[in-house]
């Protein structure tokens, strides 16, 4: 690995924008704005001028390197596909991820020096309203290595957009990741569900203005959980820390989820882009639920559902943690499906010796994996006596876990052969056939509401999402009615081994011909 100052991408994007006339002419804007906004604040409010001007300064900042910075590394790679040199990156002797460094420190390059040049704005109004200097600089910190994750993500958007689609996809990708990280920015909206301060850039403002290094001894006012009260303490696991280092922590270990990929796949031809190993992404799937569980609120209500004996509910959690995981489970397939080329290049290497069970029913195996990791980390975390009011049946829990999955897993095979197609966007195709199936399924669900057991085994064969947040209903009703249930079950696992056939005989349509076999001396002979 050479050295970033050293890295001829890195250099190359700081030569083209770091030029001498706009340098100067950067500087000359900001320094003047600068001086306008403080003379402006200072003549409005005599007094307290000094905090409102860092405030203004720091948010100027984080705009600038969020979103300036953002929209040109959404653009670092996807530009190079329209501009026809994407092939020279293929052949630079640079490894992938020393590219995708100096792409990804060199691309914004421009709104950095733009920050640079605010910073003594910044040390008037931190002196003016008398700011301990060690809070703004740990704010410059957050802000920084945030800008350094949201960058990465911009990179990753940028690896992911089309050729023809790329200035369009990047920006409005930065766009959604902006609106993320401002309105995470709330610590009230962030302690929803997680015991974990604000995740966004304004975090940074916060504790300039208001931070504290003290961390809060947790309470358990309520079946031995532990919660904090003050804005800067996060409890993980009933662990009280404070919550600077942990967004430090969680800001670069999202940098290295996003430059997994980059280094992965930055000289691969497009069509054969494969963001995470199979093992890569179960491993990021465990890794998100463990933020979930670690972080999760269990004395708080969600939902807005009340609380009952001073216990939270079981099932509002168990609720909570199957939409989520179904979520990460359907990106995760989708992450996973190959493409024609793909399984091609597969098939010619798998040659004579065919293919194996796990290769016919691709991504089963790796969903299955990820939920077992996920149904591990729950039962860890949420199966201790006494934590809440059980008021879920066991029985029902573990089987509206497998028939959601099986669905799921019935979807993914679908889309997966379908993505096997000789036409110019097969999986787009699959897509608008699986929304066309589910609408003519709801019209279906309507029309058999007249009779209960009707009406279930329609639910449990189209569309049993329903039942992901379980309730006394849901639960009654499949105790009530279990045969039906069981044969929509029945019937997803059939279609799951149907869809899983399909795309091992296209699998097998692949392989290459057997070649004749060489004639021996004697007969070249005659």
């Amino acid at each position: 690995m050479i050295p970033l100052w050293k890295n001829p991408e890195f250099i190359r994007n700081c030569r083209a924008q770091l030029r001498p006339r706009r340098l100067a002419l950067v500087a000359s804007i900001v320094a003047a704005l600068s001086l306008v906004v403080g003379y402006a604040l200072s003549q409005a409010n005599s007094t307290g001028w000094g905090r409102a001007y860092l405030v203004a300064v720091l948010y100027a900042q984080i705009l600038t390197l969020f979103l300036g910075g953002g929209v040109a590394c959404s653009r670092a790679i996807s530009q190079e596909r329209e501009q026809n040199t994407f092939d020279y990156q293929r052949v630079t002797q640079l490894t992938s991820l020393e590219i995708a460094l100096g792409k990804l420190f060199g691309a914004p390059a421009i709104s950095y020096f733009a920050t640079f040049c605010m910073f003594p704005a910044a040390l008037v109004g931190d002196v003016a309203a008398n700011i301990p200097i060690g809070r703004l600089l740990t704010a410059y910190l957050l802000i920084f290595t945030g800008a350094i994750a949201f960058h990465s993500v911009a990179l990753f958007v940028s690896l992911c957009t089309s050729k023809s689609a790329g200035g369009i996809t990047g920006v409005w990708g930065v766009g959604l990741v902006v609106v993320f990280f401002l309105v995470s920015s709330a610590s009230e909206a962030s302690r929803m569900f997680l015991e974990l301060g604000s995740l966004g850039p304004g975090a940074a403002v916060e504790f300039a203005l208001h931070g504290s290094w003290d961390v809060e001894a947790p309470t358990a006012p309520i079946m031995g959980h532990a919660y904090a009260g003050s804005a800067w303490t996060d409890v993980f696991f009933g662990i009280p820390l404070h919550h600077v280092p942990v967004l430090l922590v969680l800001y670069l270990i999202l940098t290295a989820w996003c430059l997994l990929p980059l280094a992965r796949n930055l000289k691969r031809d497009p069509a054969l882009l494969e963001l995470f190993s199979p093992a890569q992404s179960v491993g990021l799937l465990a890794y998100i639920n463990l933020i979930l569980v670690g972080f999760y609120v269990t004395d708080r209500p969600a939902f807005g559902l009340q609380r009952e004996y001073g216990a939270p509910l079981l099932s509002v959690t168990f609720g909570f943690f199957l939409v989520a995981n179904m979520t990460l489970l359907c990106v995760l397939g989708l992450v996973l499906l190959r493409n024609r080329e793909q399984s091609r290049r597969l098939a010619h290497r798998r040659g004579a010796s065919g293919f194996d069970w796990r290769e016919a029913a691709w991504p089963a195996m790796y969903i299955l994996a990820g939920a077992a990791c996920a149904a591990a980390l729950f039962l860890a975390r949420f199966a201790r006596p006494g934590v809440f009011k059980n008021d879920l049946d066991a029985g029902f829990a573990v089987f509206v876990s497998v028939l959601l999955l099986a669905t799921l897993l019935r979807d993914l095979c679908f889309l997966q052969w379908m993505n096997m197609r000789r036409s110019r966007r097969p999986l787009m195709q699959g897509i608008i056939l699986l929304w066309v199936f589910y609408f003519c399924g709801g019209i279906l669900l309507a029309m058999a509401r007249f009779s209960k057991p009707v009406h279930t085994a329609f639910m449990a064969i189209v569309s049993p999402w329903g039942l992901a947040i379980s309730g006394a209903e849901e639960q009654q009703r499949w105790s009530l009615f279990p045969g039906p249930w069981y044969v929509g079950l029945a019937i997803q696992i059939a279609l799951v081994t149907f869809f899983a056939a399909q795309y091992y005989k296209s699998m097998a349509e692949l392989r290459p011909a057997a070649l004749p076999a060489p004639a021996s001396a004697g007969t070249a002979g005659d």
